[in-house]
């Protein structure tokens, strides 16, 4: 029997954003997999409380779960403090000594074999099963000092482009320092394992994406209006509506909409000639289902991108960035379309309003690529693999 601590920094559920379903990706290959007793660590915040009732009855039967609070609110006397100390005030928000404490008392009960730490952001907690001789496992979510340094050059402020290169290059020292020392890391995208080969030549890696469901019913192909469904309480995403409203759309979409919704949205939040906002959906399927063409303006953010995947996985058609489909060899004009300024960007969107067949193409391609690639028996099957092979 494969005892596993699986520590991560939010509760997978409900299904909030892209980070959410990554965890519980990976969670639900381990309760499928043979002989594996899974306990299930995780942080609870303000933005993610914790629901026990939103987990699934079938996997609260197969594991023990534990949560526990912790403050992770951003303040400016915090990040000032942190600046003082050249430390990333990015890390520091996720330490603490009460969570310390409790897994502590986990690891003296309980002989495990391996520890799954979910992002950089557990890695304050790595050294407690290293003193336990546990062997480590970081699943990387993205190489998350690159975000920030793709958020320090797109920003137009001089004094916001200063302050995200430093937390840039905090979280870069911190990150590379930590991560030489666990066991292996688990890459979400062979673009971020080349990165970690390059930088930790002796660690064993491997690239697992997330597995995702591609059991959908085929779309409406000849809804043609816009929309976009994300977490707007991330950087990346902000900036990428701003940059679609006031440089691509800035006057309106002629004889269209387009319709955003995602947590942290307030309903009338852009005041737009063809924007409709919806804040937090109850149902992130029937929004989509709702609406014809997807959008996802990304600049930075590094790894894959779930949300495309996800519609990609429900036959979408899509307009996207070089950013947006980063990690992933997809073709343009073949899966999704790309475009990284707004005259080519606002070309794709009058072409594809227009041409039920393109968006039916983009649509059925993207969904045979989902189906390929992230299968979820294959992805558990490497998964475990890697597991005890470290």
């Amino acid at each position: 029997m494969l005892k596993i601590f699986h520590l991560s920094n939010k509760p997978p559920f409900p299904l909030k954003d892209g980070g959410c379903i990554a965890i519980s990706s990976i969670l639900k290959s381990l309760l499928l997999a043979p002989q594996t007793e899974v306990f299930h660590f995780t942080l609870t915040t303000q933005k993610h409380p914790f629901r026990l009732e939103e987990y699934p009855a079938e996997w609260r039967a197969k594991m023990t779960i534990h949560a526990e609070y912790i403050k992770t609110k951003t303040n400016i006397f915090g990040a000032f403090i942190q600046l003082i100390k050249n430390k990333s005030y990015n890390i520091s928000r996720f330490e603490s000594k009460e969570v310390e404490e409790s897994i502590k008392g986990f690891l003296d009960g309980v002989d495990f074999d391996i520890a799954i730490l979910e992002s950089i952001y557990m890695l304050p907690y790595l050294h407690l099963f290293k003193e336990k001789g546990i062997k480590v496992i970081v699943r990387t979510h993205n190489i998350e000092h690159q975000i920030w340094e793709g958020m320090s050059k797109n920003s137009k402020s001089f004094w916001k482009k200063k302050y995200y290169g430093k937390l840039a290059e905090q979280l870069k020292r911190y990150e590379l320092n930590t991560l030489a020392q666990a066991d292996g890391i688990i890459a979400i995208s062979e673009e971020d394992a080349h990165f970690f080969q390059a930088n930790f030549p002796t660690l064993k890696i491997k690239t697992i994406p997330t597995a995702v469901k591609s059991n959908y019913p085929i779309p409406d192909y000849s809804k043609d209006d816009f929309y976009f469904l994300g977490a707007m309480d991330w950087k990346p995403n902000q900036e990428g509506i701003k940059w679609l409203l006031e440089e691509v759309i800035p006057n309106g979409i002629k004889d269209s909409s387009f319709h955003l919704a995602g947590k942290g949205l307030k309903n009338n939040q852009y005041k737009h000639p063809s924007v409709q906002t919806y804040g937090e959906v109850k149902s992130a399927l029937e929004f989509i289902n709702n609406h014809g063409i997807c959008l996802i303006p990304l600049h930075s953010g590094g790894g894959i991108k779930i949300k495309l995947l996800e519609n990609m996985a429900m036959g979408k058609p899509i307009i996207t960035t070089t950013e947006g489909v980063r990690g992933m060899d997809l073709t343009h004009e073949k899966e999704v379309l790309i475009a990284d300024d707004p005259i080519a960007f606002t070309k794709w969107m009058n072409i594809l309003h227009q041409d039920k067949d393109l968006r039916r193409y983009l649509g059925t391609n993207a969904k045979k690529y989902v189906q390929t690639n992230f299968d979820e028996t294959r992805l558990t099957k490497r998964l475990i693999e890697f597991i005890r092979d470290i």
